[in-house]
């Protein structure tokens, strides 16, 4: 508990302490870097563009220290009050040069997008990623170093973020049932969703270890969806053992006082890393009007020796997921959810008190 990254609840009086705000001036100094932009007719593909586009004279020290706290202090940073009066397209090339601060950006997909959308398009696509839904999404890390979602709109109700340490359900699971590490150590075969690149399996042959570390330093890679339909489809049934050492994951990371819960409001923008920390969101509802509909800018984002992690954690042999021209992500993803025998891990209609949100506000 010595390690910033082993944080709990009640390991912050109020939301100051993770956040940066950003003032009037950084402001004008993004405004003037997506007006020059705009000016050259660049503003509409930022993933073009360079740090160097984005120098930022006072907010860029600013966040070079939020990168080391990402890094190697708390694990993450929520920036308040990204301009969002130059319209959408501004603020995700503000978004991008945030990021790039940060570090490099990473494919998401196998069609190469630098830029996605978290948007609920279950409408125009019947099998959409869990994130391009409404639906509830489990505490997990996604395949990157760091993860970072800027808020253009957020939703009439529901849909708040999560947050869990991985240093701290690890060492609560070292207190609890030792004996259940070493198969979290070990870890388990990947589902690669139809996104796997030439000569690659369906399901990942080698093991991904749930907790690993490298120098000293504990990383961890945790989606239990992806891990149930993986040793389906490779017809290697998770024993007893290895799904009380799941069960006992979820139970850790879901609980009240492990987790930190907010709302990302308009021209919020949250920073992770993605090897320490781990993710959720809460199902919501939209507003009626389509142009306030929820939608947040995400960026995946890795940095030259940011964190030394195994291979293994790293389900395309590379970080991200790597371009595959013709390929998109093929398995349904509310079947991805029902193929978990136990059905664990998620925070279903949590009961939100005012007292777990005020971290946030």
């Amino acid at each position: 508990m010595t390690d910033p990254m082993a944080w709990r609840r009640s390991s912050f009086v109020d939301a100051s302490e993770y956040t940066l705000t950003v003032s009037a001036a950084h402001r004008a100094e993004v405004t003037a870097a997506t007006r020059a932009l705009a000016a050259d007719r660049r503003l509409a593909a930022p993933q073009t563009l360079s740090r160097d586009a984005f120098a930022f004279p006072t907010l860029g020290p600013l966040l070079r220290g939020a990168y080391d706290e990402v890094r190697a202090g708390r694990g993450f940073i929520l920036l308040r009050g990204l301009p969002l009066d130059e319209g959408f397209d501004a603020f995700a090339a503000a978004v991008w040069g945030v990021g790039a601060h940060f570090g490099t950006a990473l494919s998401q997909n196998a069609q190469g997008e630098l830029i996605g959308h978290v948007i609920d398009a279950s409408k125009e696509d019947a099998t959409p990623r869990m994130y391009r839904s409404n639906l509830e999404l489990r505490l997990h890390n996604d395949m990157t170093a760091m993860l970072s979602l800027a808020c253009w709109h957020k939703s009439a109700a529901g849909g708040a973020t999560f947050l869990a340490s991985a240093v701290t359900i690890h060492d609560e699971i070292k207190r609890r049932a030792p004996d259940l590490l070493p198969a979290l150590y070990r870890g388990f075969h990947y589902h690669r969703l139809g996104e796997e690149g030439e000569g690659q399996e369906p399901v990942s042959p080698f093991r991904m270890p749930v907790f690993a570390f490298v120098d000293g330093q504990l990383s961890c890679r945790y989606q239990r969806a992806g891990i149930a339909a993986g040793h389906r489809a490779a017809n290697v049934p998770l024993t007893d053992t290895e799904l009380a050492a799941l069960d006992m994951f979820d139970e850790v990371a879901r609980a009240p006082e492990n987790r930190l819960a907010f709302y990302l409001e308009r021209g919020d923008m949250l920073v992770v890393n993605n090897y320490t920390m781990l993710h959720a969101r809460t199902k919501f509802t939209e507003f009626a009007e389509p142009e306030k509909r929820r939608h947040l800018v995400r960026l995946w984002l890795d940095a030259p020796d940011f964190r030394p992690v195994p291979p293994e954690l790293h389900l395309f042999g590379v970080n991200g997921v790597p371009p595959q021209p013709g390929r998109s992500c093929t398995f349904d993803f509310r079947k991805l959810y029902g193929d978990d025998p136990r059905a664990t891990g998620g925070v279903p209609d949590a009961q939100l008190s005012d007292v777990e949100l005020a971290h946030g506000r």
